[in-house]
């Protein structure tokens, strides 16, 4: 889909990052949700100018991922070999690398998108909190909990969904799953915070492409097994593991 470029503000502002607080602390477990550098990795907040570009409607589907490993193209995703959870065809592929997700992308005619178009077609122009408005709604994405037991079938799944599977909880043009199902590579690398906390330096930017260096690569979007304020399109983290059952992408493109 063609994401049209746009200024926007990237990131979250103090009055957000407190009011996303408010929202972990409603989970089972919200009174793990007091230290500020939960949410200070989304300041400082920065006007960012982009370019229009393509963006995949849904997350990479395991049977899409699967022609690419057919071609030699790509590594498997290194499913647990006695659990079948995660392979059916309309699941988003997870159990991959940044690595393979660059891969498939590079070998689709593509590549990842960075943290700012992801954040963008999230958010749109206007910064929304969520891909479907500005109040989160439990029904409109595959989320989890901050709770003993992070799975929360409420929404109809307790793991993966096939994608597209909540039409509700698209972005106003159309993309799906930018919130919930699978956490999302993006191409950026993580940089350690400043010495308050902070993710960004606050500078206006444009088409920026994060960090030349850092030891982790970010993910965006919440997955099945997190809360609310994980779905939130101003979230994010970086990537510990280098896959994981909850961690897939979807690719980007230029439009010239």
């Amino acid at each position: 889909m063609r994401i049209p470029g746009g200024v926007f503000v990237m990131g979250s502002t103090a009055s957000q990052i407190l009011d996303a607080t408010r929202l972990c602390q409603e989970e089972p477990r919200g009174s793990r949700c007091g230290k500020l550098s939960l949410f200070q990795a989304e300041a400082l907040a920065h006007e960012v100018t982009l370019t229009s570009f393509l963006l995949d409607r849904t997350e990479v589907t395991v049977a899409a991922y699967g022609r690419c490993v057919a071609a030699g193209a790509c590594a498997p995703a290194a499913y647990p070999v006695d659990d079948r959870r995660f392979r059916r065809p309309d699941l988003p592929v997870s159990y991959v690398r940044w690595e393979d997700a660059r891969a498939y992308c590079e070998w689709a005619g593509g590549r990842l998108p960075t943290e700012a178009e992801w954040e963008l077609a999230a958010r749109g122009t206007g910064g929304r909190l969520f891909p479907w408005g500005n109040v989160y709604n439990s029904r409109l994405c595959n989320h989890g909990a901050l709770a003993d037991d992070e799975t929360d079938q409420s929404d109809g799944f307790a793991f993966l969904a096939p994608v597209g599977s909540y039409p509700d909880g698209a972005t106003p043009l159309g993309v799906l799953d930018l919130a919930g199902n699978v956490a999302e590579w993006v191409a950026d690398v993580w940089a350690d915070p400043d010495e308050n906390g902070n993710g960004y330096s606050g500078k206006a930017q444009t088409n920026p492409r994060g960090p030349a260096f850092g030891g982790f690569h970010v993910v965006r979007g919440g997955s099945y097994s997190e809360g609310a304020f994980r779905q939130r399109g101003a979230a994010r983290r970086p990537m510990i593991l280098p896959r994981a059952p909850d961690v897939g992408f979807r690719c980007a493109a230029d439009t010239g």
